[in-house]
């Protein structure tokens, strides 16, 4: 929940009681905790809160009162999605995030931008391969090449992912989907014993989302409890995404569970390649 940095200045908060200011944030924290967009029951509200203060919240404006009482008995938090977040506004969202997740991530910004080539590359339309520049070893062997592209891809921990998208984009779209990335990535380790990084943890959460469809009412529950009910179909989607190179595996027996080795021992090995 949300409130104006002035919140606590306000004059329908001011003229209050404090013990009535306080039951007015509960109140929205109890509705962001029950999804109800700031509509309680009569028997809910005032079972939750006594009924003098539910009547001074009622009455804290003539017209424009931070909680109203409809003639149905119900209390209604004022003016609730202008302040906070809906729950329609939560469902288009998450929708959003799974539509980008089936397409394998958020959109970039400027797609119609082309990437800063290389020193020594010539410039060359998007798409075409670079041709070696000067500079560049003509020696290099396709299998080396190809190597050295696993590896660079096999960083458990990247700063900025091949797409443009960083650990921190990963998670906030986690975020979005209802869900915290930082329970969502320690129930993955404590189910199926591999260590996801933000985008793998994203993809396992987009993944069981699409199974369940548009109607998920609460995903982080949905999503853990399928971790918890198949984790071993959650270890193949994370081992299916991951390369392997045999040889090296040995390389990196701290990290039982990622097949590469980590960017130190990578280091490691090719120097021990070098003639």
């Amino acid at each position: 929940m949300t409130f104006p940095n002035d919140f606590h200045r306000h004059p329908k908060i001011l003229r209050l009681p404090v013990d009535v200011r306080w039951a007015f944030v509960e109140m929205n924290g109890e509705a962001r905790l029950a999804d109800n967009d700031g509509v309680f029951s009569a028997e809910d509200a005032e079972f939750m809160w006594p009924r003098e203060v539910l009547d001074a919240l009622v009455g804290s404006h003539p017209t424009r009162p931070l909680v109203q009482r409809r003639d149905s008995g119900e209390y209604v938090i004022r003016d609730y999605g202008e302040h906070q977040q809906t729950r329609a506004e939560r469902e288009s969202r998450a929708a959003r995030s799974r539509e980008n997740g089936s397409k394998g991530g958020r959109p970039r910004k400027n797609p119609g931008e082309t990437q800063q080539k290389p020193s020594g590359f010539p410039n060359k339309p998007s798409g075409n391969p670079p041709e070696p520049g000067r500079n560049q070893s003509q020696s290099q062997s396709p299998e080396s090449e190809l190597e050295t592209d696993q590896v660079r891809k096999s960083s458990h921990v990247p700063e900025r992912a091949s797409d443009g998208l960083t650990d921190s984009d990963f998670e906030g779209m986690v975020r979005g989907l209802g869900i915290d990335p930082g329970r969502l990535a320690s129930h993955i380790a404590e189910k199926t014993g591999r260590t996801a990084t933000p985008r793998e943890a994203f993809a396992v959460a987009t993944t069981i989302l699409g199974r369940g469809g548009a109607n998920v009412a609460k995903p982080q529950a949905y999503v853990l409890g399928s971790i918890t009910k198949s984790p071993v179909e959650v270890q193949q989607q994370l081992d299916a995404g991951r390369p392997t190179v045999t040889a090296r595996e040995r390389m990196c027996d701290q990290h039982p569970h990622y097949p590469m080795p980590c960017d130190k021992c990578a280091a490691i090995a090719a120097e021990g390649d070098t003639p």
